[in-house]
């Protein structure tokens, strides 16, 4: 039983994964004449409007395709394109640094969404990506676009619910005459998370506490919402060499001490 919630986890996962960081379904023209242009940051957002959006809607994400997102620096293009969009859509300033930099060059509130804004900042998750003695591996450069919080929330399917609704809600605000088409896309995509979140709780049912290993520590939202444990080999990694490097200095401590005892 235990290797079949195994496998169904991370089948719901995979499931999220592709729900919302998927190509979209919609043949999108890059000429977004007579449809809203709207830009976005990460993929489950560009998926989400995308899919709500449909033939209406032209959705780029303002990072290129293979971008480290946690290094990315954006362009005076990128300000500017997103400047000149009908609307763009990012986690919020808490949860995007290089997004929120961008957000600050639109004047207009009706023109920008900070989905963050929806949502209480008590469901809001420390980042632990970084840990003790992480600064001596990093530039000042990368830490800067780490914020106080997980970025990952858009892996949580319950979350993302209210994501969908909230952009659903402004693409009918921008666009009132396609607001049933909008409406039907949104009720679709919103039953496919609500799915995702079943598959979620029937695949963890009974192993609260059981730990889940990954690259590093990026699923804090899935953990908190289905009470497992994320284990980051990254930073399991990191203590190890840590350690290893503090033993080291111990040691040749030890034997500069002897060999002065000695003389």
């Amino acid at each position: 039983m235990y290797k079949k919630g195994l496998i169904l986890f991370f089948v719901a996962v995979l499931t999220l994964s592709l729900a919302a960081c998927g190509k979209d379904s919609h043949n999108q023209s890059s000429d977004h004449k007579g449809k809203l242009d709207v830009k976005t940051t990460v993929y489950p957002l560009k998926s989400f409007a995308q899919q709500i959006g449909g033939k209406y809607v032209d959705v780029k994400s303002i990072y290129p395709a293979g971008a480290d997102l946690h290094s990315y620096e954006p362009t005076q293009k990128d300000m500017m394109s997103a400047a000149k969009s009908d609307l763009f859509i990012y986690t919020g300033d808490d949860l995007d640094p290089v997004a929120k930099k961008v957000a600050s060059t639109i004047k207009k509130d009706d023109k920008k969404l900070s989905l963050q804004d929806k949502i209480s900042k008590n469901d809001l998750l420390a980042d632990h990506h970084h840990h003790e003695g992480e600064e001596e591996h990093h530039g000042e450069e990368e830490h800067h676009h780490h914020g106080k919080y997980d970025p990952h929330i858009w892996l949580d399917p319950k979350m993302d619910q209210t994501f969908a609704k909230e952009i659903k809600d402004q693409l009918v605000k921008k666009d009132p005459d396609h607001k049933k088409y909008y409406e039907k896309n949104y009720k679709k995509l919103n039953k496919d998370l609500e799915n995702i979140d079943k598959d979620m709780k029937d695949a963890t049912k009974g192993k609260k506490g059981n730990a889940v290993f990954i690259s590093h520590e990026s699923l804090g939202y899935l953990a908190d919402r289905y009470g497992f444990v994320q284990k980051g080999i990254q930073n399991m990694k990191l203590r190890k060499i840590q350690k290893n490097t503090n033993n080291a200095i111990k040691s040749e401590k030890n034997n500069n001490q002897n060999d002065i005892e000695a003389i």
